[in-house]
C-alpha cells in the first residue's frame, strides 16, 4: 500500500519489552503523521510474549502478531514479517529496546532520497571483546567477499523498499548478511549510524557458539556473493585447475615414457594422483551442472517457507 510503512519486530521471550517498544514506535509515527502497521513476530517464545502481542493488537488495529510453533531463528522471523508486510517501505528492528524508534525518520529519509536498502552501523559499542572482535573480523570478510563498503553487516535495524525485501533469497541464519543478498538485487544501498540503548529486561541470546556459526555462514557468503546465479562458474574454475594439474602430471609421465623409456606404472603414486584429479574434476563439473538446474528451478517455482506458522492476528482476508 502506497505511503504505508510496515514496522517488523522479531521477538523471542521479550514479553516485558513489548508494550514499551510499541508505545515508542507509535509515538514516533504519530509525530511524523505517518501511516503505519506493526508486525510483531513471536519466534516460538516460551514466556507470555504472544499473549502480550494479542493484548496490544486488540487495543490498536494497526498492530498484528505472528506466532511460530517453535523457535526458527531471527532470519525466519524477519522473512515472515516481510511476507505479511503491506507497506511500501518495511523497517526491521529488534524487540529488546536497544534499537531506538526515534531513528525511524532517518531511515525513511534515506529511502525517500532514492535508496532501496538502508542499513545501520553501531558506532558506539560497549560490548565485551569476545563479541566485538569476531564481529569486526566478520564485517571485514563480508566487505571483501561482497564488495559492499558497509561498516556493519550484522545490525538488523534496517529499512527496505518492500518490493526489494520480498525478493531477497535468505534462509537459515543469514539475517546477519542481508545486505549481501540485497546487493544481488540492487546497488542502491547505504547506511546510517545508530546508538544502541541499554537492554532493560531479559538477557541477550548471543553466545560464543553463535560466533562459530557466523564464521561458518561466511563460507557460504563467498558463494552467494559471487556465484549464486552462476554456480557452474565456481565449480568450473575448480575443475579447470584440477584438469590442468592432471594434464601436467600426465604430460610429465608421457615425456619420461617416450624419451627416457621409464614405464608410467613405475611412477605409480603420481599416476594414480593424476587419475584421481581427473575423476574429481569430472565430478565437480557435473555438480556445477546440477546446481545450475537447481537455480533454474528455484527461480521458476515458489519455495516453502522456512517456518511453521501457528497463528496470526491478521484478518483472514489478509492471509
Amino acid at each position: 500500500m502506497k505511503n504505508l510503512i510496515s514496522i517488523i519486530v522479531p521477538l523471542f521471550n521479550e514479553e516485558k519489552n513489548i508494550p514499551i517498544l510499541l508505545k515508542g514506535i507509535q509515538e514516533v509515527m504519530a509525530a511524523g503523521n505517518l501511516a503505519f502497521e506493526i508486525i510483531v513476530v513471536d519466534d516460538g517464545s516460551s514466556d507470555g510474549t504472544y499473549g502480550v502481542i494479542k493484548e496490544q493488537a486488540a487495543k490498536d488495529s494497526r498492530i498484528n502478531g505472528i506466532r511460530f510453533r517453535r523457535n526458527h531463528g531471527q532470519t525466519a522471523a524477519i522473512m515472515a514479517g516481510i511476507e505479511y508486510a503491506r507497506g511500501e517501505i518495511s523497517i526491521t528492528l529488534d524487540g529488546d529496546l536497544q534499537h531506538d524508534p526515534q531513528q525511524i525518520p532517518e531511515f525513511l529519509a534515506k529511502i525517500k532520497s532514492g535508496h532501496d536498502v538502508v542499513c545501520s552501523y553501531r558506532h558506539k559499542r560497549d560490548d565485551a571483546f569476545l563479541r566485538r572482535f569476531p564481529s569486526r573480523v566478520a564485517n571485514y570478510l563480508a566487505r571483501k567477499f561482497s564488495g559492499l563498503e558497509l561498516k556493519d553487516f550484522g545490525s538488523t535495524y534496517r529499512a527496505y523498499k518492500t518490493s526489494v525485501a520480498k525478493e531477497m533469497p535468505i534462509y537459515g541464519e543469514m539475517h546477519r548478511f542481508i545486505p549481501v543478498f540485497a546487493g544481488m538485487l540492487t546497488d542502491r544501498i547505504t547506511e546510517i549510524p545508530i546508538t544502541l540503548k541499554p537492554r532493560q529486561y531479559g538477557e541477550s541470546s548471543y553466545g560464543l557458539s553463535r560466533t562459530f556459526r557466523v564464521f561458518s555462514d561466511l563460507l557460504l557468503l563467498l558463494f552467494f556473493a559471487g556465484f549464486f546465479n552462476r554456480p557452474i562458474h565456481i565449480f568450473g574454475y575448480i575443475s579447470i585447475i584440477l584438469v590442468l594439474s592432471w594434464f601436467t602430471i600426465l604430460s610429465g609421465l608421457s615425456v619420461h615414457k617416450i624419451f627416457r623409456q621409464i614405464p608410467i606404472m613405475d611412477s605409480g603414486p603420481l599416476f594414480f594422483l593424476g587419475v584421481m584429479l581427473s575423476l574429481v574434476a569430472v565430478q565437480l563439473f557435473t555438480t556445477g551442472i546440477v546446481c545450475e538446474y537447481l537455480i533454474r528451478i528455484y527461480y521458476k517455482k515458489g519455495n516453502r517457507q522456512p517456518y511453521s506458522l501457528a497463528e496470526t492476528t491478521f484478518a483472514k482476508s489478509s492471509e
